[in-house]
């Protein structure tokens, strides 16, 4: 999946000839982070549904993470959830070397063979980078993601594959080797470009960086990253979760997104030599654009009732909104390269991000600051990021969707259908988790009061 190699039928068709296969997975991410997929025999793929696609129940759109269907999301049954259509796109066509005589491949979601679904992720994020194209500008990036390890048949008493917080330890990566190899060599045959795997700063934490790609590919990757390491782990009969804060009292996991700009003749947009700290007028408007929306984003890229577990002070999470060069409290962390490398990172995004979504906010907040040409405020550096100056990110999913709700301009962005259903799926999950007796209620209240 790059430029050197793009896919076509007389490739796909090859592969499937050498690695004899016989089921395809074709699938679509829906707005809960949720990848949608059924199991298509090779011949009705090459026969149909590579050219006109296959049928999807409009119901899982509105379906939440625990598949409760939220009937508030379009006509529900009383539009009698139609079918719609996933068309695969075949440049995503991909052999699953963990899985036997298995390909898989995206989808893009058409709510009939020539509307593409405007609620689909895929299709907004394909919508934002249209308009970055406009400008002339290619966008490179990475996701960056943090995940647990745990033993299976425990999540009544979590119980993670190793114990301590020794970030880097090698006592502990050691361990982990089979693992680590396991996860790399297949993220390798698929694509994804895996650099550098390490444990984190949490029980049973790990990391596993990959290469950068290009625009609606960084998604895709990110995608198959998450999907291709539960699936690896789960083999061993172990539990990858990518949930952001499994314990209270130990670090949670980000899923950092790593970008920059570049001209069409590979030129990095983000330098400039004569400017004091080396980056240019683009570079802080994008960065000034994402403080603008910082409040808004959060909702979009922390979809969960647990992402704001994570988003505390002093925890190497952000909670403010706020950038600085090299500074790992800060919501935008700037690091110090200075060449055809560099690049920002922002740091909002929790492991459970989807990132279509969050690829495609971050560049529609960055947009805003390029078009209007904002100035960002100067950065934290000599500061904790999370003193009382620094305006604070929201402290639950409610209070992030509120924040949503007021911000016109990713509505008229991103597309004022996916905000609905995406603030109803919000919300609706808020109000479950609402209703939810927790143990530490329990614990709190039922013999004292």
């Amino acid at each position: 999946m790059n430029e050197n190699n793009i896919m076509n039928k007389d490739k796909i068709l090859q592969l499937v000839q050498e690695n004899r296969i016989d089921t395809v997975i074709v699938y679509v991410n829906d707005n809960s982070n949720i990848n949608r997929s059924r199991f298509v025999s090779i011949d009705h793929f090459l026969s149909k549904v590579i050219d006109a696609g296959l049928g999807l129940s409009s119901a899982v759109f509105s379906f939440d993470t625990k598949g409760e269907l939220n009937n508030d999301i379009g006509n529900g049954y009383l539009g009698g959830f139609p079918s719609w259509i996933i068309k695969p796109d075949i440049s995503t066509f991909s052999v699953v070397p963990y899985l036997n005589n298995t390909a898989r491949v995206i989808g893009d979601l058409y709510y009939s063979p020539s509307v593409p679904a405007e609620i689909a992720p895929r299709n907004v994020l394909k919508k934002v980078i249209s308009l970055y194209k406009d400008e002339g500008i290619i966008i490179k990036g990475a996701f960056e993601f943090e995940f647990f390890i745990f033993q299976k048949n425990c999540q009544s008493d979590i119980n993670p594959i190793f114990g301590g917080k020794q970030c880097y330890s090698e006592v502990h990566e050691s361990g982990m080797l089979e693992i680590f190899k396991d996860i790399m060599h297949n993220l390798s045959e698929i694509g994804a470009g895996p650099e550098i795997a390490n444990t984190e700063y949490a029980s049973g934490q790990l990391e596993v960086t990959n290469s950068p790609f290009y625009g609606v590919e960084i998604a895709d990757m990110a995608t198959y990253y998450k999907m291709s390491i539960k699936e690896i782990v789960k083999k061993r009969n172990l539990i990858a979760s990518f949930m952001p804060k499994p314990k209270v009292d130990q670090s949670g996991s980000g899923a950092h997104l790593h970008i920059s700009f570049y001209d069409t003749n590979g030129k990095n947009l983000f330098i400039d030599e004569k400017s004091p700290d080396g980056l240019s007028k683009l570079c802080h408007n994008f960065i000034a654009g994402q403080l603008e929306h910082g409040n808004s984003m959060c909702c979009l890229a922390n979809p969960t009732v647990n992402s704001y577990k994570r988003l505390l002070e002093y925890s190497f999470a952000p909670a403010t909104i706020t950038w600085g060069y090299e500074h790992r409290g800060a919501m935008i962390r700037v690091p110090f390269s200075r060449n055809e490398n560099t690049r920002i990172e922002n740091k909002l995004p929790g492991s459970d991000t989807n990132p279509y979504i969050t690829l495609a906010t971050i560049l529609a907040a960055g947009l805003d600051g390029i078009k209007n040409k904002m100035k960002p405020p100067e950065p934290c550096n000599g500061y904790t990021a999370y003193e009382s100056k620094f305006d604070k990110l929201p402290n639950s999913l409610i209070a992030a969707v509120n924040e949503l709700k007021k911000d016109t301009y990713f509505k008229s962005i991103l597309g004022e259908e996916f905000i609905k259903q995406y603030i109803s799926l919000r919300e609706f999950e808020w109000n479950r988790y609402s209703k939810h007796i927790s143990d530490w209620e329990i614990e709190e209240y039922l013999e004292q009061i």
